[in-house]
């Protein structure tokens, strides 16, 4: 038996070992070992684990304690929302935060909103955003704290008039950068079993289970002669697969899916380039760069494209930047480098990696990470655009180069250069079923989609269950613009089934049926829906609609009201609520609610 032991030992070094320059892969990408937690990483490395979460990743997201919120130590100011007329205030309870959103009209508040914030997002080094979580949804606050200039605003995304309020979504290609491997329900957009506490070691490691249970059993490798290939050390892979683990999360921009991955499907030590690709809009002599482009940006330095320069040669991922003197940094620029034309050797990122606003978040500046002698002359601001590139990838597929242009219209651009781009490398590509279907959509060409879905024969095993379901929720709306309902209810139906905890395809499922006037039916979509989530102003405004039309009129009240509270502003509530007060012949609440409709959009015309 010992014999066996040993010689089963010495078969564990032979597949462990091998030279430090050398590549394999590691045992830890395959798909059935676990994710420990970085609790599991402190028993062995308790110095390391220390120092790490005093960096920025360590700090990414936490729960929304005092020890964790940089609201706690100051007199947390109020965001006002001018636009819309909102204003917001947070305030702890005890060791709770919370967000206030009110309007007051004259001495009067006619509206007010608190809810409770689940986590704050961000280190604190740039800011603190806040999310809230129902029923493991999602959702992100109009509330962000930019700590550099010590100013309370808006998040981005949310300013000049699009202040979505308590609803954006955080799905999980949000959650995979700013936090851990997260437990995210397969079948919805923004719901997770459970929640990480920020970004932990595996992120950069891989998952740990088989590292752990070997140190465990007494296995140890000689990690300065070989390479132990049941954890991935970043600093001993190839320059190529190195600088990947870091711009996966460093490389933000309108990131496509190779098929059958998802977000959480990057392991390090993998080509990233194998789970997706992240597409960046270049425009010509234009120098402005957006927050997280980092990996973009020192991509263009001539010291990263002539040397073999990584991220780490700078960065200790252990060590917080902001705890590190400008010396350290300047000495790396001398190891490689005499001295400048101006005979400095000092704070050599002042002049060579400048700090600079960037052009998606506000309030912010970050260290410009292309190292260049500066050119003040390049103009930040020419909008003369070139076209969408794929900055990890040389050469993207046409499937996924319309998949980017797709996407890039509907999230940031709705300009027809996109859709005409998109459908050129369409046409062009194969297994492009759910992307036409995306094109025709957005392109509002309804006749041109239905022709496209009947004749053509789709092997839907090829595409994910999430684009599915997109495209059937879509095709579901267009067939019945059309008159096709039959078909339109079919696929409702089946985006229901596919993703079942995404509530908008509930509600527009339950939408359709009232049309049908098959109301019970729609009464369970609606009521599935607000088991999920019942923050959702649709489902109360689509209930309060149907209670009217079954006569029950003190039902129809409490769910528009409750719609209201959800949302001061909510239009169809209104409309609903004025349609009731019309039912029930009271003068008084019509006159209200068409003044208050007035408000809201006074070009809104109402029938009577």
């Amino acid at each position: 038996m010992r014999i066996i032991l040993f010689f089963s030992f010495l078969f564990f070094l032979s597949c462990q070992r091998g030279e430090v320059s050398s590549y394999e892969k590691y045992l830890n990408h395959n798909d059935t070992v676990k994710y420990v937690g970085k609790e599991q990483c402190r028993m062995c490395h308790a110095e390391i684990y220390d120092s790490y979460l005093q960096t920025g990743m360590g700090k990414s997201m936490h729960f929304a304690t005092r020890n964790n919120s940089v609201l706690a130590n100051i007199s947390i100011p109020v965001v006002e929302d001018s636009i819309k007329n909102l204003s917001y205030k947070p305030f702890f309870k005890d060791d709770t935060l919370f967000i206030n959103e009110y309007r007051v009209k004259g001495l009067d508040t006619t509206h007010s909103l608190t809810k409770k914030v689940d986590y704050k997002i961000g280190s604190g080094h740039h800011t603190n955003s806040h999310l809230y979580n129902i029923n493991g949804y999602i959702h992100q606050m109009p509330y962000t704290y930019y700590t550099q200039l010590g100013i309370a605003d808006l998040p981005p995304g949310f300013e000049n008039g699009s202040n979505t309020r308590f609803s954006r979504k955080i799905g999980l290609e949000c959650m995979s950068c700013h936090n851990a491997y997260s437990n995210h329900e397969s079948k919805s957009i923004n719901k997770y079993n459970s929640i990480s506490d920020g970004i932990d070691c595996e992120r950069c490691h891989g998952p740990g289970e088989v590292h752990v249970q070997r140190k465990l059993a007494g296995e140890i490798i000689d990690t300065s002669k070989y390479i132990d290939y049941s954890i991935v050390n970043p600093a001993k892979l190839p320059k190529d697969l190195q600088f990947d683990v870091c711009q996966r999360c460093h490389l933000q921009g309108t990131s496509i899916l190779a098929s059958g991955k998802t977000f959480n499907s990057f392991i390090p030590g993998m080509h990233l380039k194998d789970v997706m690709d992240t597409y960046l809009p270049k425009y010509k002599n234009n120098n402005s760069f957006i927050m997280a482009s980092h990996a973009d940006r020192l991509q263009q330095s001539s010291c990263f494209i002539n040397s073999e320069i990584t991220c780490v040669t700078c960065h200790n991922p252990h060590k917080s930047v902001s705890k590190l003197e400008a010396k350290y940094f300047d000495n790396k620029c001398m190891s490689c480098h005499d001295l400048c034309e101006d005979n400095k050797t000092e704070n050599c990122s002042s002049c060579h990696m400048p700090k600079s606003t960037t052009s998606d978040i506000m309030h912010v500046s970050i260290t410009d990470h292309k190292i260049a002698v500066q050119n003040n002359n390049i103009n930040r601001e020419n909008k003369d655009f070139i076209g969408l590139t794929a900055i990890n990838n040389a050469n993207p597929t046409n499937l996924s180069k319309a998949k980017a242009y797709l996407k890039y219209f509907e999230s940031f651009e709705n300009k027809p250069i996109y859709l005409d781009s998109a459908f050129y490398y369409l046409n062009n590509s194969s297994d492009n079923f759910t992307s036409f279907i995306q094109y025709y959509y957005l392109k509002d060409n309804q006749k041109g989609l239905i022709n496209y879905v009947m004749s053509n024969n789709i092997d839907y095993s090829k595409y994910s269950d999430h684009d599915l379901a997109l495209a059937f929720s879509r095709m579901g709306e267009i067939f019945a613009l059309q008159n096709l309902f039959v078909k339109s209810e079919e696929y409702h139906k089946i985006a229901v089934e596919l993703m079942t905890y995404v509530i908008d395809y509930k509600i527009k499922y339950g939408n359709f049926l009232v049309k049908c006037n098959k109301i019970e039916q729609a009464i369970e979509q609606y009521n599935n829906a607000l088991d999920l989530n019942p923050t959702v102003k649709e489902i109360h405004a689509n209930l309060g609609f149907i209670s009217i039309i079954k006569g029950d009129y003190n039902s129809a009240k409490s769910s528009l009201n409750q719609a209201v509270i959800l949302d001061p502003d909510y239009l169809l509530a209104y409309e609903n609520l004025l349609l009731l007060s019309q039912k029930e012949n009271n003068l008084k609440d019509t006159k209200l609610y068409l003044q208050k409709i007035s408000e809201i959009n006074p070009n809104h015309k109402t029938s009577n």
